[in-house]
């Protein structure tokens, strides 16, 4: 009889366990459905999701509305990767910290989190690479300026390059070193470098272009960022980084949405 008895008692003390933290999940369903309603249109709306997330996983375990919730004993360095809310195939990482973009001073300190290397690592995890049309070295990511993003948190766009950039790289590849950033000569004033590599872990992308580009560390709300896995003639692996400071004039495009194909439709 004790048994049952203690067996009931944990059965009834888990139900108000779970009745105790219902409303507090409830909440965080209401808001995430009035964030996705609304279209994702106000620029706190990544903020409030990346909260939910959090939140749910902690109460619950479950990293919904996010498929992964990453912590870390760096508070900077822990992260969700998620479907973005308002477009159902694009797939970003975010920051659990209020981080509002790559312009943050605490990204280029030393020991920074490197958000493009966690990207790098979760790219099998959030995108399925459709069907194996994709290589793991076809994976790109990419972060939008302040001028050119819609959410004040910062969020690396993760997927494959566009046929456009391939190209833009196809072309000028001769041109880009290993050593420093080379200035293509293009209408959008693109720098580029290579780095061979196999992962991100010993390059973090945004102190490079900081130290590389000239006036990009002093002007990181204006500056566009892409990775690029790619493996050269020779069968080497490494990443082509693509950077550019974004003036008044964007009529020559180049966001992170031009950068990556979310559907890795190669």
């Amino acid at each position: 009889m004790s048994h049952v008895f203690g067996h009931d008692w944990l059965i009834s003390r888990n139900s108000k366990s779970r009745m105790k933290y219902r409303p507090v999940v409830l909440s965080i369903s209401l808001v995430i459905a009035v964030i996705i309603m609304s279209s994702f249109a106000s620029r706190s709306a990544l903020g409030l999701v990346v909260e939910a997330c959090e939140i749910n996983s902690t109460l619950t375990g479950s990293p919904y509305p996010c498929l992964k919730v990453v912590q870390a004993q760096d508070p900077l360095s822990a992260y969700v990767v998620l479907r973005e809310p308002a477009d159902k195939e694009r797939t970003i990482l975010a920051p659990l910290a209020d981080v509002p973009g790559s312009e943050d001073p605490r990204l280029l300190a030393a020991g920074a989190p490197n958000y493009f290397d966690a990207a790098w690592k979760e790219r099998t995890a959030a995108i399925s690479l459709r069907a194996g049309k994709a290589s793991p070295q076809d994976f790109a990511l990419a972060i939008n300026p302040a001028s050119w993003r819609t959410q004040d948190r910062l969020h690396v766009h993760m997927g494959c390059e566009t046929p456009r950039f391939r190209a833009l790289l196809k072309t000028h590849a001769a041109e880009i070193g290993s050593v420093r950033f080379t200035n293509l000569r293009t209408n959008a004033g693109w720098w580029a470098t290579f780095h061979a590599a196999d992962d991100l872990s010993n390059l973090n992308p945004l102190t490079a272009v900081a130290d590389g580009v000239d006036g990009a560390r002093s002007n990181m709300e204006n500056v566009v960022v892409g990775v690029f896995g790619s493996t050269l003639p020779d069968g080497q692996h490494g990443f082509y980084i693509l950077a550019r400071i974004i003036g008044a004039n964007k009529s020559h495009g180049g966001s992170a949405e031009d950068m990556i194909d979310p559907k890795c439709q190669l």
